[in-house]
């Protein structure tokens, strides 16, 4: 028999269940935005890896060089900041691949989710005027000490760094770099290059390319994160732009004593 003495809920107890539900909220939001990120980087960390597992099976197949660090994804080199172009993927356009591709092509680990969120939103500084949006398709660059970039370094060091496309000659495989990532903006002081291209190229001082900063970054502070890189020994590991030159110290397969110029 139905009770009519049943009371509803007033709305004092209302307010004070939708107060808790907005509390629990509050305190549960910043840790589900955490794990988040630390998904997002597991990711990214795991996409790594298996580029340097492509990068283990090319060197299998090629006596142990390196692919040519322009023209390992797009043959033509990327420039222009081909890797936010939609209309321009490998898989739409394979006649355009590099060397490395067939490597990778069957896999979906050419993007880092939180770059992808972060191009995005932060757009690139070098590309507009692109009659193309920032639609990120590939974001990871290679070392570009390791393939074949003798014109870039002064003559004196030439000769050790075309030896350097061997991987037998690189002096320290699991302290240089095989790829990582790059931010899309400059940062006063550090980089004065952006990711423009498939290719990390920085040099001892800070004008050119740097690891990008916005893993683990500070709220609000994209600047003072870190980066993700594979190494020539296998190995995935965050990496830091900073002091300025580490980038460099990370890219020189040469040895000690790291060179200035």
């Amino acid at each position: 028999m139905y009770d009519h003495k049943r009371k509803a809920f007033t709305l004092i107890e209302l307010l004070v269940v939708i107060a808790i539900i907005a509390l629990l909220m509050g305190i549960l939001m910043p840790a589900l935005q955490m794990v988040k990120k630390q998904a997002q980087g597991i990711v990214c960390r795991s996409n790594l890896r298996q580029y340097g597992v492509a990068t283990r099976m090319y060197l299998d197949a090629n006596q142990g060089i390196f692919p040519n660090a322009f023209t390992w994804l797009f043959k033509d080199g990327a420039w222009g900041c081909e890797w936010h172009n939609a209309n321009k993927t490998l898989a739409k356009h394979p006649e355009l691949a590099g060397s490395l591709w067939p490597y990778l092509k069957d896999k979906d680990i050419h993007l880092c989710p939180l770059f992808n969120t972060i191009a995005r939103q932060t757009g690139c500084s070098i590309c507009h005027g692109r009659d193309f949006p920032v639609e990120p398709q590939y974001g990871y660059s290679m070392n570009g000490f390791l393939g074949t970039a003798s014109f870039f370094v002064p003559d004196q060091y030439q000769d050790e760094i075309e030896k350097a496309s061997k991987e037998i000659n690189v002096k320290n495989p699991a302290n240089v770099f095989v790829f990582s990532e790059e931010n899309t903006w400059t940062i006063e002081g550090l980089s004065g290059d952006v990711f423009n291209d498939n290719n990390l190229m920085p040099s001892p001082g800070t004008s050119d390319d740097c690891f990008a900063t916005f893993h683990d970054a500070p709220s609000g502070d994209l600047d003072s994160g870190f980066a993700n890189a594979v190494f020539v020994d296998g190995h995935v590991d965050r990496v830091s732009a900073y002091p300025a030159g580490n980038t460099f110290k990370m890219s020189w397969p040469g040895g000690s004593p790291i060179p200035e110029w």
